[in-house]
């Protein structure tokens, strides 16, 4: 499927990216996280039937919380804090971060390993030397030994690789690989995370889903195995028995399969990403077999073509997990990996989000507002989320609660607050609510920067 009902593509700025072009970033990890959770329940147990919806109900194989994300988006967060330092994954003093990052997961929060990773990591720790070294040292040995090292751990970490690129489709094929490669050897596994995170590339940058886009970043000898397993993904009936998706291509077709066989979308539906994204999630569930990876695969590439409004408020609201993170964190990684790292505070012609580091351009009225993303998430004193509206074409706000009530009188007169930090939502612009902070205040973004 090639997705052409695109707007003509706008040229990217380095620094400042698109408005469009960042909240699609932010959603590759948040319905990333989304189908990851939707899917844990029902992981190597009786999928949900073609008349029944997933639900985020937990369990699994943590077991884990209604909404908890598993090692899917844990891995993910891994290779985020290294992607959203800025250098592109491009460096091998990066992979050592990365290598050791996962490292340190499985010993201090993984909460599920897949086999070939979990073999991976356990040898790579007797061994001596650089963490990306001993990683790649202990896969090659697996290699060697099983010949099968083609699983679908690398692929179901990759979606925010096709972030840090964003106008060099060469070097994110590069960094896909060479991530990939530090526990998964075979060339497969490396192909389908070239194809995957540019998909993704292309979807943020171009808004339209086309997972053939990287079929030349791929040796010529694999590129037709490869289109034509796309092409069986695309069938209503694949040939493959797609519920085998432990193994690396069969799992991306699992989740192409997902996104593409859908039955078309009434006419004059207004976003239509509101429905696709959530039906392609329960399509990929249904699988069944490695339903929240295939999901988690799916709903990267979904979230990188139709952006935030895509991903059902509560999943958005649900979705947590190791360490310690809810979506907007994840988003705010995302958004900074595609801006080539946070911005730097008082670059000439930016403003950067005093909590999350996303750059915008520079409104001399606002110096210190938050980023859109963030006031998203502002909260009364006691942490009950809050909407803010406009009130007035004077400029006035107004907040309520999710259930429609009125806030709190405090929240009515000013004071908001994001993951602790106590901000000012002051007057409304451009369809918004403006949250700056408050004069004095210096936010502490480590909550959300790398």
């Amino acid at each position: 499927m090639h997705d052409q009902s695109h707007a003509a593509a706008r040229p990217l700025d380095r620094d400042v990216r698109p408005t469009e072009v960042l909240d699609r970033a932010t959603a590759v990890l948040v319905a990333q996280a989304a189908g990851d959770a939707l899917g844990v329940p029902y992981e190597f147990a009786r999928p949900p039937g073609a008349a029944e919806l997933p639900e985020m109900r937990g369990g699994g194989l943590g077991p884990y919380a209604p909404g908890e994300w598993s090692d899917d988006t844990q891995m993910s967060v891994c290779v985020a804090w290294v992607a959203a330092l800025g250098g592109g994954l491009a460096s091998e003093e990066e992979l050592d971060d990365v290598a050791a990052r996962f490292e340190a997961w499985r010993t201090g929060g993984a909460t599920d390993v897949g086999t070939q990773t979990a073999a991976v990591l356990g040898s790579a720790a007797r061994r001596a030397g650089r963490p990306a070294e001993r990683l790649r040292a202990a896969a090659a040995e697996l290699h060697a030994t099983t010949g099968r090292t083609a699983g679908n751990g690398a692929l179901m970490r990759t979606g925010v690789v096709g972030l840090v690129g964003l106008d060099d489709r060469w070097a994110t094929a590069r960094a896909a690989r060479a991530v990939a490669e530090l526990t998964h050897p075979d060339p497969l596994a490396g192909d389908a995370c070239v194809l995957w995170s540019e998909a993704i590339r292309v979807a943020v940058t171009e808004a339209r889903l086309d997972v053939r886009a990287g079929l030349d970043l791929l040796p010529p000898e694999r590129r037709a195995a490869w289109s034509g397993w796309v092409d069986d993904a695309e069938r209503p009936e694949p040939a493959t028995d797609l519920t085998g998706n432990g193994f690396t291509v069969t799992a991306l077709q699992a989740a192409w399969h997902a996104i593409t066989v859908q039955p078309p979308l009434p006419d004059g539906v207004a976003f239509p990403g509101q429905v696709h994204l959530p039906l392609a999630l329960a399509a990929a569930v249904r699988i069944g077999q490695d339903t929240d990876t295939v999901a988690a695969i799916a709903g990267a590439l979904l979230g990188a073509r139709y952006g935030t409004a895509a991903v059902p408020a509560t999943w958005a609201a649900a979705v947590h997990g190791w360490p310690g993170m809810r979506a907007r964190r994840l988003g705010a990684l995302a958004r900074v990996t595609a801006q080539g790292g946070p911005g730097v505070p008082g670059t000439p012609g930016q403003q950067v989000c005093p909590l999350c580091g996303t750059r915008e351009r520079l409104v001399e009225r606002y110096p210190d507002h938050v980023c859109s993303w963030c006031a998203h998430g502002v909260t009364d004193r006691a942490g009950r989320p809050v909407r803010l509206f406009n009130a007035s074409m004077s400029g006035g706000f107004t907040a309520q609660y999710e259930d429609g009530t009125t806030a709190a009188d405090e929240v009515l007169a000013g004071r908001v607050w994001v993951d602790g930090v106590e901000l000012h939502a002051q007057e409304a612009r451009f369809g918004g609510t403006v949250v700056v902070l408050p004069a004095g205040t210096v936010a502490d973004p480590t909550a959300v920067r790398p």
